[in-house]
């Protein structure tokens, strides 16, 4: 596969909810290796001089992700990748957005994270840049399955991964939590930013 131009082309990492950079490590050596630059954002997740800028998130980054471009979509030239976002609100923030452990655990964002229609992730509405959402179907958690219907990658239900305006979207066998470390959701992701579209 062709490198990028490394001095053009920037791939901004955005890690998931109560997650730090580091969690976002493998993907970014991955899209270094594709010729990429590679820059790691840190954001309170529990409380965000390049020609193009692209962007490959995890989880609630993908949300945070949204709430930006929402607001600066006119500055985006490049391409996001999504991996496991909760597009429409998750399941299990419903279960536990009451529960005062998890409250104290995931912060107020897991009010926010709820599925009901005022919740952030479906206030955002359909994305306005170049956007693609890999998700998995290997639910490997098996206290969250009893709050998931249809299949799910332990945490995001596929059908909850999807928004309107994505350029495309694609189910992979991958668990939520190291989904960003799969080689075959990177290549995939390399491939979106650098073509617009997966690998089928």
């Amino acid at each position: 596969m062709p490198a990028a131009n490394p001095s053009a082309e920037i791939v901004v990492m955005l890690h998931g909810l109560a997650r730090t950079p580091q969690s976002m490590l493998g993907a970014g050596l991955w899209f270094r290796k594709a010729g990429y630059r590679v820059a790691y954002v840190s954001y309170p997740s529990r409380k965000i001089g390049v020609e193009k800028m692209h962007f490959v998130t995890h989880s609630l980054g993908g949300i945070v992700f949204r709430a930006w471009a929402a607001l600066h979509a006119e500055k985006l030239v490049g391409r996001a990748v999504l991996l496991a976002p909760p597009n429409s609100g998750s399941e299990i923030a419903d279960q536990l957005g009451d529960w005062i452990v998890a409250k104290k655990i995931m912060g107020p964002v897991l009010q926010e994270l709820r599925t009901d229609e005022n919740a952030t992730p479906k206030r955002l509405g359909a994305v306005k840049v170049e956007t693609g959402v890999i998700t998995g179907d290997e639910a490997n958690l098996p206290f969250f399955r009893q709050w998931l219907d249809g299949a799910s990658d332990g945490v995001v239900t596929v059908e909850g991964g999807r928004i309107g305006g994505l350029k495309d979207f694609l189910v992979l066998p991958a668990g939520h939590t190291w989904i960003m470390w799969r080689p075959k959701v990177l290549e995939a992701a390399v491939r979106f930013i650098r073509e617009g579209s997966f690998p089928r």
